[in-house]
């Protein structure tokens, strides 16, 4: 076989034309065709005198994307049921194809379990059809099957590790009580970029030994867990780290994060409540050498903190990263906490946001490269829009605000909101203090749960009166004037063409309205 053999060539290039890669293929297989036909008189099958590179590409296109093996990728399976000759270019010259490997031991079915009992055996195979490629890969088993089963998956794990050398992402569900399985793998992940992994139970803190499995991983730069162990007991290489993240932290697990990894992008959490120690003290073991020092963190771009079921977590995490060490005011150091943050996502309990905006955010969290803020929660009631003009009045510097969720069951409170973002009335002082002075798109989530196909004018003049008032000539003067509004329905019961038609006034060259379905603000 050919070295083109095992590539995928494009079919078409740009301009829909056979690519030249295909056309120098064809004209050489016509020659040497040509030459063996003189040679002699035995017709060959159509089907053998085909290009490999031809078929393997034309396979490749036929198959569903994303595919993985061995099990979801019926269709791989069947092309090498039809001949000899597409049978092998399956099995050889399609390396990448069978590099992604997924596999789940969750499923009760009658087929699961039957195709369980021979996974060892296909996962051999398709890991031996992959040659030399990188593996993607996701395994899940959950802690409550079966003995026999167990003994299926056991192996299955155990094929993988002995490959680990050429994992590049793995995606493991696997119980706590079998990590230990994973330690053949260690000083091997030379390849391993993107680790996901977890552990039942999954309100795990530690581990009753060191795990050091990954921390000698030379490429690995993005973690997930489902929950954050203890960085003495699950080791990682914390200085190559550039993105993390986790369904459960505790506060101060995430200041300790941000010390131990200086390159760290982006920080993905979700706070919940400090365990205490036999005494009930739920201090951090490390606030004595972490609380007491002053960093700022300048290769953080992102950063996603989660505290809808904890509320004023969100406020405390902000309250330890900003708090100073002595010497720090004896020089009057002033830093920035994030000064390179372009990406905040906050998701916080109703009421909350009046802690948080007692923060010092322009000029001591955010610096000026801020642009893109989510503020996610549930804005019922008048309490829950406290403190929100001070928490955005903070952000000078953003041009994207997705807000939500809105209720729209009480016309006081929808007036909130859009009071918030309005242009104020011109003052004898000059011209007012604006909320979001920059902000060019805003996303709102409102869930107005009305089947009525006429609007209440209480719903949508309010939110038109903003949204002029922020193109208006005055505003554009000053400020940047509003070019992209989009509002998404929570309510599927909510008939969108009602508030696209009451919309439908704004529209003009320049201005983008979108009036869709679902939630935007997820974090």
């Amino acid at each position: 076989m050919s070295k083109q053999s095992s590539q995928l060539v494009p079919m078409q290039d740009s301009n829909g034309e056979p690519s030249r890669e295909i056309q120098s293929v064809l004209m050489r297989h016509h020659s040497e065709q040509a030459i063996n036909s003189s040679d002699t008189d035995t017709p060959c099958p159509l089907i053998h005198q085909f290009p490999v590179e031809i078929l393997a590409r034309i396979f490749f296109e036929c198959l569903p994307d994303p595919m993985s093996v061995p099990f979801d990728c019926a269709q791989l399976w069947n092309l090498g049921r039809i001949c000899s000759r597409w049978r092998s270019v399956v099995c050889l010259e399609m390396p990448l194809t069978w590099s992604t490997i997924k596999i789940s031991f969750r499923s009760s079915t009658a087929r699961a379990a039957r195709l369980s009992r021979h996974s060892a055996e296909i996962m051999c195979v398709c890991i031996q059809r992959t040659r030399d490629c990188p593996l993607t890969i996701a395994f899940t088993c959950a802690s409550d099957v079966g003995a026999t089963a167990r003994d299926d998956w056991l192996r299955c794990l155990d094929s993988l590790v002995a490959v680990s050398e050429r994992w590049k992402s793995i995606d493991f569900f696997i119980p706590i009580t079998v990590l230990s399985r994973l330690l053949p793998a260690k000083g091997r992940l030379k390849s391993l970029e993107v680790l996901n992994l977890s552990l039942e139970p999954q309100n795990a803190r530690s581990l009753p030994r060191a795990v050091d499995i990954f921390e000698d991983a030379p490429k690995l730069t993005r973690v997930t867990m489902s929950s954050h162990l203890s960085l003495d007991t699950f080791r990682l290489p914390w200085k190559q780290i550039i993105e993390y993240r986790t369904k459960l932290m505790e506060v101060w697990n995430c200041v300790e994060v941000l010390h131990h990894a200086p390159h760290l992008r982006a920080l993905h959490a979700k706070l919940e409540r400090a365990r205490g120690n036999i005494s009930g003290d739920t201090a951090s073991p490390y606030s004595n050498h972490l609380d007491h020092k002053t960093f700022s963190y300048e290769s953080l771009t992102s950063l996603s903190i989660n505290g809808l079921m904890r509320p004023g977590y969100e406020h405390e995490l902000f309250l330890r990263l900003l708090q100073v060490s002595s010497d720090s005011d004896k020089a009057n150091v002033t830093q920035i906490l994030f000064p390179s943050l372009t990406n905040f996502r906050l998701a916080t309990s109703s009421g909350s946001l009046i802690n948080f905006a007692a923060l010092p955010l322009a000029g001591s969290c955010f610096g000026s490269l801020l642009t893109k803020v989510t503020i996610r929660s549930v804005f019922d009631a008048l309490a829950d829009y406290s403190g929100a003009k001070d928490f955005l009045l903070g952000l000078p510097m953003v041009r994207q605000l997705t807000f939500g969720v809105c209720f729209h069951h009480n016309r006081d409170v929808v007036h909130i909101l859009y009071e918030i973002l309005s242009l104020p009335s011109s003052s004898d002082s000059g011209w007012p203090l604006v909320v979001l002075p920059k902000l060019e798109v805003l996303v709102l989530d409102i869930d107005y749960d009305n089947k009525d196909l006429l609007m209440p004018s209480w719903v949508i003049d309010p939110l038109k009166k903003m949204i002029r008032s922020r193109r208006t000539k005055d505003f554009v003067r000053r400020c940047v004037p509003l070019q992209k509004f989009h509002l998404y329905l929570a309510s599927w019961e909510t008939p969108r063409e009602s508030f696209a038609k009451g919309l439908q006034d704004l529209t003009e060259e320049g201005f983008e309205i979108r009036v869709l379905r679902g939630l935007f603000a997820q974090v």
